[in-house]
């Protein structure tokens, strides 16, 4: 086994970090998501208090005191 170079390991981390892609692909999801919710608010009026109401006690509950 030959020993490391010094910042190899670094350079090997640095490397997996570049080509990581999970945190894009969750970020890319997240706004097809919204631009999914907008379109259907947008085409279903009658959703829109509900889903207000909903992200209302949402916030509500998650809000620290």
């Amino acid at each position: 086994m030959t020993p490391a170079r010094p910042g190899s390991i670094l350079a090997l981390h640095l490397r997996r970090f570049a080509r990581a892609e999970s945190g894009a692909t969750a970020v890319e999801y997240t706004l097809i998501g919204v631009v999914m919710a907008v379109a259907i608010l947008a085409i279903f009026p009658m959703l829109q208090e509900p889903l207000t109401n909903l992200a209302t006690d949402i916030a509500a509950a998650i809000k620290p005191n």
